[in-house]
């Protein structure tokens, strides 16, 4: 007796889990949806459908969950626009784009906001009907939680320009002039990321200030970011000592060639090596190898070889030292042939100067 009752008991349970189970969420109820998610203090976005042809179950259920959050974000954009044409700030805010008010105009025409921009806090989920499979997708978030989570967000995002802008610094420090101006680069669109989490957060949140906005902060770091990239634009300094000959004459190609490819990193050449980042000496010559005659006709053969050294100032090191050797030959005479060599080996000596300097 006491046996059947347990297991009666067990079978009771599983049908009462089962039971609630089947149970849609109360979102799916557009009543209670709007009595638990009011619009007052959320952004909500409700889609319903079922799994078209062939298209399987848990693709339907992406799709649906992503025609919920476009709902939401279109609701958010909705209400950006509305705040933004209907309410003031009392105060002057200023961005990192200069002085603006929240009036009319100004500020309806610098606020974006698009079905693909990512919102903090957003939460999506799904409900499958296990007797129609019809599929049902609500995403929401409390404007309170958005207004944190954006304000943290503005945080975080200044938090990494700071750190980048620590970075160039040290790598400026330490004559890393290319490497600190990538690293400047990759920071600026930090400042479109603040930008655009600062206009959300005055349109959702009628409160906002300068200092929740970290307006100050911002325009701090951006003139700082700036300055770095405005000093870094052709900092780099190289001095070039090339002396190349072919034969009784010199060739001054090589050290020309060596400049321009170089001066796409944004570089300046200077004379003085004390005042260089970057010392690359070059010593190249030609000799006589030997000469081939086919018929009437001889062709004269040659090599060029070059020593190449390339020393970091700020740490005094030669960071590379190597010899080349590069055949040519001509018809004409040795002196051709040799010119011929230097243009085999002219691109090999810009690839290692490239690749040393750009370290």
């Amino acid at each position: 007796m006491k046996k059947t009752l347990l297991t009666s008991l067990f079978c009771w349970a599983i049908a009462t889990v089962a039971a609630f189970a089947q149970m849609p969420p109360a979102w799916c109820d557009h009543d209670l949806r709007r009595l638990d998610y009011p619009d007052s203090e959320y952004f909500t976005g409700y889609a319903e459908g079922a799994p078209t042809g062939s298209e399987r179950q848990e693709v339907a259920t992406q799709r649906l969950k992503d025609a919920a959050r476009v709902e939401a974000i279109s609701t958010i954009r909705v209400h950006v626009k509305n705040n933004t044409t209907k309410n003031a700030l009392s105060q002057t805010l200023r961005s990192n784009e200069g002085t603006f008010r929240q009036s009319i105009r100004e500020f309806t025409s610098s606020t974006t906001t698009t079905v693909d921009m990512k919102i903090p806090g957003l939460q999506i989920e799904s409900w499958r009907n296990p007797q129609t499979g019809t599929i049902a997708a609500f995403a929401y978030v409390k404007k309170s939680t958005l207004i944190r989570q954006l304000e943290k967000q503005i945080t975080v995002a200044l938090t990494k320009v700071e750190m980048s802008l620590d970075q160039v610094d040290q790598l400026i420090a330490t004559g890393q002039k290319l490497q600190a101006r990538s690293a400047a680069e990759k920071a600026l669109p930090l400042f479109t990321e603040v930008d655009e989490a600062q206009k959300l957060l005055v349109a959702v949140d009628t409160d906002a200030t300068e200092e929740t906005l970290m307006l100050s902060e911002t325009r701090t770091l951006q003139q700082r970011l700036m300055a770095m990239v405005a000093q870094l634009k052709n900092a780099l300094t190289i001095c070039i000592k090339v002396h190349a000959t072919a034969f009784e004459s010199i060739y001054p190609a090589l050290q020309e060639e060596l400049k321009g490819a170089l001066s796409p990193l944004g570089c300046n050449f200077v004379t003085d090596p004390s005042t260089a980042d970057w010392i690359i000496n070059i010593s190249a010559q030609a000799r006589e190898y030997n000469t081939v005659t086919m018929g009437d006709v001889n062709t004269y053969f040659v090599y060029v070889d070059a020593t190449v050294s390339i020393t970091k100032t700020t740490t005094g090191q030669r960071v590379y030292e190597n010899m080349f050797t590069e055949k040519g030959g001509h018809t004409h005479n040795y002196q051709q042939a040799a010119r011929e060599a230097y243009k085999y080996l002219t691109p090999k000596i810009r690839k290692v100067v490239e690749e040393q300097v750009k370290q």
